[in-house]
């Protein structure tokens, strides 16, 4: 197999025609920008797009509706959808793209398979927390190198990881089309909003501090923040710190204790009181009910499935794959 040259810039970066026309399931393309470029047409392909934007700023345009991003932020791009981007600002940008045929990613676990397609099937930003970003990050960085330098078991490798992180997005991600309502539609300041909340959500956030961030009055953003999510802020705020806890609670042996400050409760009690009322049973029963029902391992099915036994040099993905692919069906 012929090692691939990496997309450093806009001369080379490849059209969507050039594209469908890859003979690989997945395809990662990273490209520079100058400070003013833009995709001088709209277009549109069969496979799934997962655009990365690593440094920089950009409108993306999907579906004829705008998006700004900023570094470190997520778009999925569903297949058969119109988008073009232009990038701004005064420094270079640096974006990656995955594309995926969705048709050969999903089979992969079939029991996530319809959370999957719902996640693919429409286009919208994702939304991460601070160690979710850096986990993409290395993510996306290992895959562009098994693309660019491909060696024996990289088709396959790519298309698994693929698929950890299309599994880590469901899991971590917030998208914009379940949080922001199809009837009010899209709010610059409810997104910067949702943004600020899950980079900082283990500190004591207020609604005023949030507010003042988007620059807006409490009793407006507040108003607005319900119209738009359907939620209070309070409620969303406790959303993000209970879906955090609970995968503490399942990945660590961390107190619950220590797990209700690191997510921001502020005390183990209130903690209690909250995920309890939602989950319907406390946390340290909800961590013995987790851990008594873990399921085998999906990665060893999918390798015993291919080859009957685990690549050389292989199972540290492997052991990260099968952590998430648990983590999702079980804290999901």
């Amino acid at each position: 197999m012929e090692p691939r040259p990496p997309m450093e810039n806009d001369a080379n970066a490849a059209t969507a025609e050039e594209l469908e026309q890859q003979a690989a399931d997945v395809y990662v393309e990273r490209a520079l920008h100058g400070p003013v470029f833009r995709m001088a047409y709209e277009h549109v392909h069969t496979y799934c797009e997962l655009f990365y934007l690593r440094s920089g700023t950009c409108t993306y345009t999907v579906n004829k509706a705008q998006w700004h991003l900023e570094a470190g932020d997520i778009f999925i791009v569903a297949p058969g959808a119109p988008h073009s981007t232009r990038y701004e600002g005064k420094t270079s940008c640096e974006r990656i793209i995955v594309f995926c045929m969705p048709e050969v990613i999903l089979p992969l676990l079939p029991e996530a398979a319809e959370d999957l397609h719902g996640v693919l099937e429409r286009s919208g930003k994702v939304i991460l927390n601070a160690d979710s970003r850096r986990a993409v990050d290395a993510m996306i960085s290992n895959m562009l190198l098994e693309n660019d330098l491909p060696q024996r078991f990289s088709e396959d490798i790519l298309k698994l990881e693929s698929l950890h992180l299309l599994l880590l997005l469901l899991r971590d991600g917030i998208f914009s089309y379940e949080t922001m309502s199809d009837k009010e539609g899209y709010s610059a300041d409810i997104e910067r909003a949702l943004k600020y909340i899950a980079l900082n959500y283990p500190q004591p956030l207020t609604l005023e501090e949030v507010a003042d961030h988007c620059n807006l009055s409490a009793t407006y953003f507040s108003r607005k923040f319900k119209l738009i999510t359907g939620q209070t802020f309070k409620e969303h705020l406790n959303y993000i710190r209970l879906r955090q806890a609970k995968q503490m609670l399942c990945t660590t042996d961390n107190t619950v204790t220590k797990i209700a400050m690191l997510c921001g409760f502020g005390s183990s009690n209130y903690f209690k009181d909250v995920f309890k009322a939602d989950v319907g049973i406390s946390p340290r029963e909800y961590r013995k009910k987790i851990r008594a029902a873990r399921p085998p391992s999906p990665a060893h099915r999918l390798i015993q499935k291919k080859s009957g036994s685990t690549p050389a040099g292989a199972l540290p993905f492997f052991v990260h794959f099968t952590r998430t692919a648990r983590i999702y069906q079980k804290c999901g």
